[in-house]
């Protein structure tokens, strides 16, 4: 059964064809037998095609309607399905448009559109192809059965053309009004009439599509009559809807109005919208019919309503003496009058439209306007400085419109400054204020503004100061505390002073000045740190403490805990994160609260932005293949990290995804963490590549993924008949466009007969990899059978491919064989395949050919159309071939006794375009000859088809011949060429031709030359750079020289440093007279001046280049060791490194460690000269001291003394006369000097001093706390005539307590003690 869909109103047409005309029968439409009326229904019959057609159709007629054959009871069924699109009434629609005549300007437009259709019936509103939007003065209203659209203040302004687009399922219909305005306002409302489609549905039994042609005179145009100009030099008429397609021309005809005389006007192509009437006479009154017309005839007239003739229409043209002076700014004086009178010629009247500063003016009262039909004039009582500014001036008809415009300035004193006047700061003493600049500076320069004061008890103003024009702020001084001040501002100009702006009277006392603004410190998600400076001024009295208060977002201000406000800082907690706040703080003293200050902007409680980021391995995880079944809600979640919150863009296969207000199939949302793409009830086209890309202010990223929508199959396709007989049928068919995202499982054919089956039956299956025919083999002769097919996957199966009824017959035998194909129009891609028929159709006419193409070396021949049954003619295009494959093709004829025997092959092409031969090449020139050598170069030709270009051929021709002889084996595709095995002494002549497809290009041979070397001297090029300032890099990279070497014969090249090959520390390559010398990770070793040099038989070039490696100095040498000084000092000597690194050294590091020591220690750093003062050092100990240099690059590698051991030089021993005396010789032991507590920092030293005394001398011993100390790196004892010291080196907290000094001998034992104290260093 095939549907027929039409909508309400069109034509539907139904016909078959059947084998012969001996097949009779009827229509019937639901059963019931349709009969021929001449007028609606019409049932025709030509030889063996009957016909159906239903002029307009209306809903009754929809339902299934078959035509029925008394032979052989053959039944072919339709389905006509009648749908409602919106339509008009035009009845309906005229007394709407009637119910608005007598719309005057300044009135109410009421546009009321009634339709009928299928509901839902949607519509919306333009105006001059602009959408119309709904405002106070524009409101619409649909309901189900009329749109009405409604303006107030209708005026020239809205004249044009208003569409209605009304819209259901079925489709949808515009509906123009055009509106204008003449000598009496007047609305043009055009009635438009959308008619219904016209659908033709044929069914044939050979399989043969109906061919349209034009049967009928055409109908009479649908719509109405427009009227787009009405003025007697250009009446123009048109159509809104025309009579369809097979319309040529319309005739317009004309009558006067009360008159029956219907005269033609013109005629007008079907393809214009319009026609043009120029010699109707003004002021009389036509009514006009248009017909439609063809070859076949003329249609019925479609009449308009009567319409009045105007007079002829011009666009207004002003007086060019007045726009002239208008080009030079007005400039009247205050509290005069102001009139402009403007001639202008033009018709009809035309509406004037004044507006100042880009606003319409309100033309009443002070300010009027009036327009005669030669003149506009325009009137300003009383003119002020408000009145100054940018007048223009529209004047506009219907024929067009034009506009001027002019600058007017009032000349006056300024105006009154703007106020109110803001106090910023009012002290004891002075007081500080600002005001607004005035709203008109009366057509002159601002000069300045004068400022007076007055004590508020006194009647009398004083001057107090002046500013300058631009200045709106001032500070007046030398107020007295406790007095009430009133101050007031006048503008000045040439014209005079301004009204004064007067202030409100102020205490010369008060609250402190605005502190400075807050700003931020650190912000964080949940909290934000502020600071700010105190006031410049304090009011009077010191400023005691500081208010703050806050609000978020748009909320209200609330005060910050004054624990959180300290001094000039605040820290504020507990806020919300992504939340905007802003704050204010004000200074508070004993008079008061001073003013607030506000930050500059708000401030986001945030923790530090940062660009988005989506995991790498999760866009791995997101790019997998994401399976969904058709019509089930899928849901993509996205996770990132990143502030602030981005911005999600969605692409579907590289195209962006929109996503329309009240469109609830597919939402993005974005969350903290993640972004969602929700897709509801997916469809299978919705498969794809999809990509997100999120973007906030500190960066972007994006990921990928993969959503597959896998369904049930989409339908088989292009059932055919492939052969039927008395004993089969066979028929074919083609895969479904769709598989579902899921392999074809099988293919289920079902059957049934004409008379005996009413249900389909199952007749077999196809399996994937069979082809996709089916053999109905349990037939009977003489009846029809009808097959269907559906496919299947694991989703389901698809719906059903239907095919005709088949009749088992051995009527027909297959054809004979086609002529060969003839192939012409070769390109890359495609031929064109001809031939002539099979000279036996077999009975019946050939309904189809087979075209079949084979490869070269390919076995099969593969079919290019599968049976195309519409190609019935002798040629075909093949298209999509290889690009250089070899082909051949035949062709196979088809009929209803099915495939005839295949056509002999055609002769083999190869699918290549055609090309010409390649352009000359030009530009062939020697670069080289030796005595056994010649080598060529030459230009790529212009216009050169490189991808079809298959190389260059070099030819040679000797002296005394005329033999041309190439000198390479193919063709090559380089632009050069060395020619070898050449003999000295020998004369030839060279060319180079280019070759393709299309054969040789031509040549341009070179006049005749010996064959010989050739004598150059070397040349080096190098950049110019190397040999001026050479090369100056850091250690560790690499240094990369390249330079081009020339010469006949070709030079020997050298890299020389210090009269050394440079092979094996650098790599060097020499081709084509290029040399690189490579030389990676420098050291400063490699620094030095190295040359290049180039050889040959003429003589020798060089090249020098100065290579400097910077890197931290080598170490410094030749340490040297001074002697001890009695008071421990050592003075330590070296000389600077050999190699500074190419920097400067900067200073030198001494260090220092002990003989059992691993690691040294720096003794002191940053020393600019070559020696250094050791002090404190122990006589008898070993050290060794390393120096080392540093310069930009750091430092370098050190240079070690050798094993030093500090031993202080004595003088001579003398030894004094002695008087001898008679003395006590044993006193115990004492001490004449106490130890005293020391306390010292970490790393320093600290040393203990006593004096002790007796006979003989006591023996020391040092302790701390109960352990005896024994003289070593950390500890020095000395005891120097009763002097004993104890030196602590390198304290540190562990060496922190009691220290204990014993001194005993034979008569006795005393001790003394003290305390250590360590002070750990501070830092902040």
């Amino acid at each position: 059964m095939s549907d027929i869909t039409v909508s309400k109103g069109g034509k539907a047409t139904f016909s078959c064809e059947l084998p012969d005309e001996s097949y009779i029968g009827s229509w019937n439409h639901k059963g019931k037998k349709l009969a021929h009326d001449g007028s609606r229904v019409l049932i025709t019959q030509n030889k063996a095609k009957h016909s159906l057609v239903i002029t307009k159709t209306n809903t009754t007629d929809a339902g299934e309607i078959t035509f029925e054959t008394t032979k052989g009871g053959v039944k072919v069924p339709f389905k006509l399905i009648v749908t409602e699109p919106p339509s008009i009434d035009p009845v309906e629609f005229e007394k709407c448009a009637k119910a608005l005549e007598g719309l005057q300007s300044g009135g109410k437009l009421v546009l009321k559109v009634p339709f009928s259709g299928a509901s839902p019936i949607t519509a919306s509103w333009k105006f001059n192809e602009k959408i119309i939007k709904t405002s106070s003065r524009c409101t619409i209203t649909t309901t189900s059965d009329s749109s009405t659209l409604t303006l107030t203040e209708f005026n020239a302004d809205d004249c044009g053309t208003y569409e209605v687009t009304l819209k259901n399922v079925h489709g949808e219909i515009k509906v123009p009004v055009e509106v204008t305005l003449s000598d009496v306002s007047e609305i043009k409302f055009e009635t438009v009439q959308q008619p219904g489609s016209t659908t033709t549905k044929s069914q044939t039994i050979t399989i043969e599509q109906e061919q349209t042609e034009v049967m009928e005179a055409p109908s009479k145009p649908g719509g109405s009559i427009k009227f787009d100009n009405m003025s007697a030099n250009r009446f123009t008429i048109g159509l809104t809807v025309g009579a369809g397609a097979n319309v040529t021309n319309y005739i317009v005809e004309k009558c006067e109005s009360g008159k029956s005389d219907w005269q033609e006007a013109g005629t007008f192509p079907a393809t214009e919208k319009s026609f043009v009437i120029t010699d109707l006479p003004v002021g009389k009154r036509y009514m006009f019919r248009v017909r439609a017309t063809n070859k076949l005839g003329v249609s019925e007239p479609l009449e308009s309503r009567a319409v009045n003739v105007q007079p002829p229409s011009n666009p207004p043209d002003m007086d060019a003496a007045v726009l002239e002076k208008l080009k030079s700014e007005q400039l009247p004086k205050a509290g005069k009058d102001f009139k402009l009178k403007i001639p202008y010629v033009g018709h009809p009247l035309p509406i004037a439209v004044w507006s100042k500063d880009g606003k319409k003016l309100n033309t009443k009262g002070r300010i009027s306007a009036e327009t005669t039909d030669n003149a506009t004039t325009f009137t300003i009582t009383g003119v002020g400085a408000e009145d100054s500014g940018e007048y223009n001036l529209l004047l506009k008809n219907k024929a067009g419109s034009n506009t001027v415009g002019f600058k007017m300035a009032v000349i006056d004193a300024p105006s009154q400054p703007i106020g109110p006047i803001d106090f910023d700061l009012v002290t004891g003493t002075d007081a500080s204020f600002s005001w607004n600049p005035p709203k008109s500076d009366g057509g002159r320069p601002i000069t300045g503004y004068e400022i007076e004061k007055k004590d508020t008890k006194s009647p009398n103003w004083s001057p107090a100061t002046k500013v300058g024009p631009d200045e709106t702020t001032c500070t007046v001084e030398g107020l007295t505390t406790g007095v009430k001040y009133t101050f007031r501002v006048k503008a000045m100009n040439q014209e005079g002073e301004s009204k004064p702006l007067i202030s409100q009277p102020v205490l010369a006392s008060g609250p402190p000045g605005s502190p400075g603004a807050p700003s931020p410190g650190k912000v964080t998600s949940s909290s934000i740190s502020l600071t700010w400076d105190q006031p410049k001024s304090d009011g009077g009295s010191p400023v005691t403490s500081y208010v703050m208060e806050m609000k978020e977002d748009n909320g209200d201000w609330e005060k910050v805990p004054h624990k959180s406000v300290e001094n000039l800082c605040a820290s504020i907690k507990n806020l919300k994160e992504d939340s905007s706040y802003k704050f204010r703080v004000a200074a508070v003293n004993s008079s008061g609260q001073g003013r607030f200050i506000e930050t500059d902007k708000p401030i986001v409680a945030m923790d530090a932005p940062e660009p988005p980021v989506i995991e790498e391995a999760l866009k791995a995880t997101l790019a997998e293949p994401h399976n969904s079944k058709a019509g089930e809600d899928v849901v993509l979640k996205v996770p990132f990290t990143g502030r602030p919150k981005p911005v999600a863009t969605w692409q579907k296969d590289g195209v962006d995804l929109e996503f329309p207000e009240g469109d609830t199939t597919k939402e993005s949302v974005v969350e903290k963490g993640s972004v969602t793409l929700t897709l509801r009830g997916v469809k299978r086209s919705e498969t794809g590549a999809y990509n997100v890309k999120l973007t906030n202010t500190e960066g972007e990223t994006e990921a990928k993924l993969n959503l597959v929508v896998k369904s049930a199959p989409g339908n088989p396709t292009d059932m055919k008949v492939l052969k039927a007989s008395s004993k089969a049928i066979t028929v074919g068919w083609k895969a479904p466009e769709d598989d579902g995202g899921t392999k074809i499982t099988q293919y289920v054919m079902e059957k049934k007969d004409d008379g005996k089956e009413v249900e389909w039956t199952r007749a077999g299956k196809i399996l994937p990899g069979e082809k996709l025919q089916f053999v109905a083999d349990h037939v009977e002769k003489g009846t029809s059978y009808a097959f269907r097919v559906s496919a299947f996957n694991q989703l389901g199966n698809s719906g059903y491919l239907e095919s005709e009824f088949i009749l088992a017959d051995d009527k027909y035998k297959p054809p004979g064989q086609p002529g060969v194909p003839q192939i012409t129009d070769i390109k890359n891609n495609s031929c064109v395949l001809s031939w002539t028929e099979p000279t036996d159709d077999g009975g019946s006419l050939i309904n189809g050919y087979l075209i079949e193409l084979r490869k070269q070396n390919r076995r099969n021949w593969v079919s290019v159309n599968e049976f195309d049954l519409t190609l019935k003619n002798t040629g075909y295009t093949v298209n999509k071939l290889q690009e250089g494959s070899e082909y051949s093709f035949r062709v196979t004829a088809h009929n209803e006794g099915g495939n005839g025997t295949p056509g002999l092959p055609s002769q083999k092409i190869v699918a290549r375009d055609p090309v010409p031969p390649p352009p000359p090449v030009t530009g062939v020139k020697v670069t080289d000859m030796t005595d056994n050598s010649v080598s060529l170069e030459w230009d790529t030709p212009e216009d050169l088809t490189k991808y079809a270009f298959n190389g260059y051929v070099v030819e040679k021709c000797k002296e005394g011949t005329t033999n041309w002889m190439a000198c390479n084996d193919y063709p090559i595709r380089t632009n050069k060429y060395r020619i070898t095995r050449m003999f000295p002494g020998d004369r030839y002549s060279f060319r180079v031709r280019g070759i393709n497809d299309g054969g040789y290009g031509d040549a341009h041979a070179l006049e005749f030359m010996e064959v010989r070397q050739l004598q150059e001297k070397p040349s080096i090029k190098v950049d110019k750079s190397l040999q001026e300032t050479g090369i100056d890099l850091h250690a560790n990279n690499t240094v990369r020289i390249v330079a081009s070497v020339s010469g006949k014969p070709t030079p020997l090249i050298r890299w020389i440093k210090d009269d050394t090959d440079l092979d094996r520390r650098c790599a060097i390559t020499t081709q084509d007279g290029v040399s690189q010398m490579i030389m990676r990770n420098v050291t400063k070793a490699d620094s030095g001046v190295y040359k290049i040099t180039a050889t040959n038989s003429s003589g020798t070039i060089e090249i020098p280049i100065k290579i400097s490696v910077r890197d931290t100095p080598d170490p410094p040498s030749h340490i040297t060791i001074g002697d001890l000084t009695e008071d421990g000092q050592l003075e330590i000597k070296w000389k600077p490194p050999a190699n500074d690194g190419g920097h400067p050294i900067k200073h030198y590091c001494l260090q220092m460690r002990d003989a059992y020591s691993r690691s040294f220690q720096t003794v002191q750093d940053k020393i600019k000269g070559t020696s250094y003062v050791m002090k404190h050092l122990k006589p008898g100990f070993t050290y060794y001291f390393r120096v080392i240099a540093e310069n930009e690059l750091g430092r370098g590698d050190g240079d070690q003394s050798n094993l030093v051991t500090v031993v202080q030089r004595r003088g001579p021993l003398k030894i004094e006369k002695t008087d001898y005396r008679s003395v006590k010789l044993q006193k115990p032991a004492q001490f004449h000097l106490s130890l005293k507590p020391i306390s010292v920092s970490e790393h320093s030293t600290a040393r203990f001093t006593c004096a002790v005394g007796g006979l003989p001398e006591p023996e020391v011993t040092w302790y701390k706390e109960d352990y005896r100390i024994k003289p070593n790196n950390k500890y020095s004892i000395k005891n120097s005539y009763g002097v004993c010291t104890l030196t602590v080196h390198d304290c540190r907290p562990r060496d922190a307590g009691m220290y204990r000094c014993v001194a005993q001998n034979p008569s006795g034992k005393a001790s003394a003690e003290a305390n250590l104290n360590i002070k750990h260093d501070l830092k902040y």
